[in-house]
């Protein structure tokens, strides 16, 4: 009989209900002025107080609405306690004038949140750090050592970040510091002084990502050093008319408004508003660049999820051939059966992790044979395909996966088991669209996968006639294993992913039932079914342009119960051939939606 499951409510409570993987609980920004919210805001006209092209937002300000959280000043309540004028550890702020000769550093910013929560950072909240850059000015004007000076800030940067790491904080993105040397400010002081700017910005990078490494820190970096190199090489692509000229003109960013711009709409079309200050425009790109870093984890983890599904939907499909061949032609013979399905999956997104959407595909042949009245067994090979596009046009993957199974049955009375081992090799092609403000990166990688499977299905059927009925026990292993991979390409946005992992241990409980009408057989089946295994996955990623400093971020976690409904009818066609038409759906599980429809045939002979 094939398997229909109709599930007893009663079971429910057997098994406790799982929550997706969180997004980031909230926001901290510890910096200067580039992540500066407005905290000298109480000090300056209204409508301005951020170093840019005031009213507009800046980079952490973008970044924090994107991830539902915020970015309100720490000196208002908030949690971004960047000040303009901050430097790494020293007094005064640079420069020396007021307000920013005030600016609290950027280690005593970190000191002051851990005081406010008893020394431990939130595990599950996003930070920044960002500094370096008024150290870099502080020593230009100073000192007569300014690479000595360099690496002492750059190494009290990683310092403060490992602070901040021992107090419990996991996911700190610290950026590097932006060439300098290449700013309106940079091209100020004429080719020779900007080419040293330079060589310090780019020393203060190595120190700061070489002490990390060394320290084994992890943090999740964000190159704006080639980002900003890459839009001022391009500027058109990005939406810019210029990137040498400030758009403020003479005023300071901090106090720049509308009326002070050199032309209409200059906060859109200029790059810089001041000799280092990046506009709203220029503040845009920089938070979609670490939006598009912080969610690539998430929608790569996908590649390991999907062939879950594929993988339940050929063991079905197998236990139903083979109830169909014993329904069709009794328990003796032999069976050829070909099965063809589609349907629809979508997996949801959030804040932090995209989600995908897809049409999966699968072609299945097998054969197998009865060696006793009870025993049969059999092999099957299959192709299941998969288009699936990333939530929120950020790209696409292609899965395709060639499986061979070896299965087995068993029915005796009312007893009937199947049980199927399988093994199938994926290739991937994967297409991440990156948003940096008007433009759009097309990223492609392409890497290869395994699925190991192990899957067994009991029942009892009750009644003796037309109307059969009975309850289903099943369990089913399975480990996907995807190889890590490169993207294509040299720039700030290209990422490499490790390798990845995904294990199941799957127990249904369900049941089903059949209702024999001469040569149809309609039938229906439900089932709860919990994934018992608790995997807690990340994706470990990096920067192809800083190989050294990998970070590991949460993957796509699905809830763990979900029930799933067929509803089918078998017919027989003639003394040797049969076939089946099912619809198939999940259902309560929000974050996992799919549908199938399949189709099969089989012959005896």
């Amino acid at each position: 009989m094939i398997r229909p499951s109709l599930l007893g409510i009663a079971v429910a409570a057997a098994f406790s209900a799982s929550a997706t993987a969180a997004d980031f609980s909230n926001t901290y920004f510890f910096g200067d002025s580039l992540s500066d919210a407005g905290s000298f805001s109480a000090f300056v006209p209204p409508g301005t107080g951020r170093f840019t092209t005031n009213p507009g937002p800046v980079w952490s300000e973008n970044l924090a609405a994107a991830l539902g959280t915020e970015a309100t000043p720490a000196v208002a309540g908030g949690t971004n306690y960047a000040m303009g004028g901050a430097r790494v550890t020293s007094l005064p702020g640079y420069p020396d004038a007021d307000p920013t000769r005030f600016a609290t550093p950027i280690r005593s910013q970190i000191d002051a949140y851990l005081a406010s929560t008893g020394g431990r950072a939130d595990p599950g909240a996003l930070y920044s750090v960002w500094g370096g850059a008024n150290d870099l000015f502080q020593a230009l004007d100073t000192s007569t050592d300014p690479l000595g000076d360099i690496v002492t800030a750059a190494s009290d940067q990683a310092a403060a970040v490992g602070t901040l790491k021992a107090a419990g904080a996991r996911y700190i993105l610290v950026s590097t510091l932006p060439d300098v040397g290449s700013t309106p400010f940079g091209a100020s002081v004429g080719p020779v002084n900007a080419a040293a700017i330079t060589a310090l910005s780019s020393a203060y990078n190595q120190v700061l990502y070489g002490g990390l490494a060394a320290a084994r820190i992890q943090v999740i970096p964000l190159d704006t050093f080639t980002l900003l190199h890459e839009v001022a090489a391009d500027p058109a692509r990005y939406g810019f008319a210029n990137v040498t000229l400030p758009a403020c003109g003479l005023t300071p960013s901090l106090v720049c408004t509308a009326a002070d711009l050199i032309a209409p709409g200059a906060d859109q079309s200029f790059l810089f508003a001041d000799g280092v200050h990046p506009t709203t425009a220029g503040h845009r790109v920089i938070a979609d660049y670490a939006l598009g870093v912080l969610r690539a984890p998430g929608a790569v983890s996908l590649l390991a999820e999907s062939p879950l599904y594929t993988r339940e939907a050929l063991f079905s499909t197998v236990h139903d051939q083979l109830a169909l061949g014993a329904w069709a032609r009794g328990q003796s013979g032999r069976n050829l059966w070909a099965s063809l399905g589609g349907g629809r999956l979508k997996y949801s997104s959030s804040e932090a992790v995209p989600g995908a959407s897809g049409n999966p595909y699968d072609f299945a042949v097998g054969v197998d044979t009865w060696l006793t009245p009870s025993l049969s067994v059999g092999a099957a090979v299959s192709l299941a395909m998969l288009d699936a596009d990333f939530s929120a046009d950020t790209g696409d993957y292609e899965q395709r996966e060639q499986t061979v199974a070896l299965y087995a049955g068993y029915r005796s009375g009312p007893l009937h088991a199947t049980a199927v081992g399988a093994f199938g090799n994926i290739d991937y092609d994967t297409r991440r669209d990156v948003t940096l403000g008007a433009a759009q990166r097309t990223m492609k990688g392409s890497t290869t996968g395994t699925n190991y499977s192990l899957g067994v299905l009991a029942g009892y059927d009750f009644g003796a006639g037309a109307l059969r009925h009975g309850p289903t026990f099943g369990v089913h292993l399975q480990q996907v294993e995807v190889d890590g991979f490169t993207e294509k390409g040299q720039s700030s946005t290209t990422m490499s992913f490790r390798s990845q992992d995904r294990n199941s241990l799957l127990g249904s409980i369900g049941y089903q039932a059949s209702w024999g009408l001469g040569r149809y057989l309609p039938y229906a089946r439900v089932a709860l079914n919990r994934d018992f295994e608790d995997d807690d996955r990340k994706v470990r990623a990096n920067l192809a342009s800083l190989p050294a400093n990998g970070f590991a971020l949460p993957a796509f976690a699905p809830e763990r119960t979900w029930g799933t409904a067929v509803v089918g009818i078998g017919a027989k066609f003639s003394p040797a051939l049969s076939g089946n038409l099912a619809l198939s759906t999940r259902v309560a599980q929000d974050d996992v939606r799919a549908y199938a429809l399949q189709a099969g045939l089989s012959l005896g002979f």
